[in-house]
């Protein structure tokens, strides 16, 4: 009698703990899913076909559809797939599918794929989708459809796929994007990666158009000669799809300006000084008439440059016309990175034209 009372009440015990799995409504159900016969193997982001969105820049807004890959594992069909889940957007959420669920597929056969778009939504290239509190069910009578399949607890909390806790991250397409930043007059540009989507971690190829690339992820290029460049950018993620972007950078020489008399007495002595538009590497060559000529400079100057690291050698020169002759002379200015690694490079030129005539004599005159 007493193994009997034992049994008993284990048997209400046991129904006790299952009453409130049994009895809650739909959806809010307690599920407790092991069955996994139909479960989700892929969640993207794609065009009303499944295919892969056109390219676009971040912060785009883009029409598109939420897919879904479904597998049912079982030796038999499953009918009546409905899913829940709150689906969100860069940490918000944007829509629940929890009111009465969606229902993705009336027939899933056995040991097959199917792929259904879940949902159409307005998504900001770059933001995040994830689709959390996932749970897919099902139910095995054979020819359930969706309109009449019976949304009870008691009919679909085991036989199902997910959980409260079950969380996805969607898979959004792949998007190379980048910038470049030139930095003044010195050549040096540092690219700065924003590429999205795909599967991370990302290989890189990055082409800066003139014959030199690098696999790193934000490098730093310095370009030899003032031009145009098409950078491209290649961007290989895990699963081995491929993405572009392409950016011109255009590196022009910095302007200088000669500061001096354009009109010369040959017995004069006269002070002319270049000033440059930002900072440049490198020192100053002056030239006359093609030739290039050595100067004094001015204490001014050499007080400068024990201060600022912006200052040039030779930024001011004193020419004595009395060695150069009379007539039209072409003063010119060069700023040249003679360590460069490629060898000497040319940042900036600007050039004057004087004109040197003699000291005016004194005629006096008397009158009688």
């Amino acid at each position: 009698m007493t193994m009997i009372w034992a049994s008993v009440c284990r048997l209400i015990l046991l129904a006790l703990i299952m009453q409130p799995a049994l009895s809650e409504d739909w959806p809010d159900c307690k599920f407790q899913c092991q069955a996994n016969d139909v479960t989700v193997s892929r969640l993207w982001l794609g065009d009303d076909r499944g295919a892969d969105l056109f390219s676009a820049v971040p912060g785009e807004k883009q029409s598109c559809y939420l897919w879904a890959t479904f597998r049912n594992n079982a030796n038999a069909p499953r009918y009546a797939a409905i899913l829940l889940a709150d689906l969100y957007l860069s940490g918000t959420l944007s829509r629940s599918f929890y009111n009465d669920g969606l229902c993705v597929l009336d027939k899933i056969e056995a040991k097959s794929t199917v792929d259904y778009p879940l949902y159409n939504i307005i998504w900001t290239r770059g933001e995040e989708v994830r689709l959390k509190r996932l749970v897919l069910s099902w139910e095995t009578a054979k020819d359930t459809s969706c309109r009449q399949a019976v949304r009870k607890c008691s009919n679909r909390n085991t036989k199902c796929y997910g959980g409260q806790e079950a969380e996805f991250l969607v898979e959004m397409p792949l998007s190379a994007f980048f910038t470049g930043d030139l930095q003044d007059c010195s050549g040096i540009t540092k690219f700065a990666d924003q590429t999205t989507g795909g599967i991370g971690p990302y290989d890189y190829d990055w082409d800066f158009g003139d014959g030199f690339h690098s696999p790193a992820k934000n490098p730093s290029h310095t370009y030899n000669s003032p031009g145009t460049y098409i950078v491209r950018l290649q961007v290989r993620d895990r699963s081995g799809k491929v993405t572009y972007a392409d950016r011109q950078i255009v590196f022009n020489f910095c302007p200088c300006t000669i500061i001096g008399q354009n009109h010369a007495c040959l017995s004069k002595t006269e002070t002319y000084k270049v000033t440059l538009t930002g900072f440049i590497p490198g020192s100053i060559k002056w030239q006359l008439d093609g030739r290039e000529i050595s100067g004094v400079l001015s204490q001014e100057e050499s007080d400068d440059s024990h201060e600022s690291d912006e200052s040039h050698e030779g930024e001011s020169i004193d020419i004595d016309w009395q060695k150069f002759g009379l007539g039209q002379h072409d003063l010119q200015v060069y700023v040249t990175d003679e360590n460069a690694e490629s060898g000497p490079k040319q940042w900036a030129a600007c050039n004057m034209n004087i004109t040197v005539t003699p000291e005016p004599v004194a005629v006096i005159s008397w009158v009688v």
